[in-house]
């Protein structure tokens, strides 16, 4: 959300991807997640995140990806997809309209 409100603040940039961690092993696939650190240029100087974002899980290191980083401060990337941005904008709405007509 924090990448939304200081989008004049952000860019984007193709990355490599250099570290890949996971929560659980490799063969668990349900509720399982991907996160990855990335390498990219900007303005000729090379960074290495110091966040990590969450991937597809078929995601490998030396993959390419286009990543939104901070202007002001080039090693914190922010991860933002639209579909997650939907998933909870729905989950807000039936959570007010439970609160708000006491469903439970």
């Amino acid at each position: 959300m924090s990448s939304f409100l200081y989008k004049s603040n952000t860019d984007y940039v193709k990355a490599e991807v250099v570290s890949i961690w996971q929560p659980n092993p490799e063969a668990v696939k349900k509720g399982n997640s991907k996160w990855a650190n990335f390498m990219y240029l900007v303005d000729g100087k090379q960074y290495i995140s110091s966040n990590r974002i969450q991937v597809s899980m078929n995601t490998k290191v030396g993959d390419l990806k286009q990543i939104k980083y901070d202007k002001r401060n080039p090693e914190k990337i922010y991860g933002f997809s639209v579909k997650r941005a939907c998933i909870l904008f729905i989950v807000a709405i039936v959570l007010f309209i439970i609160a708000k007509f006491k469903l439970f």
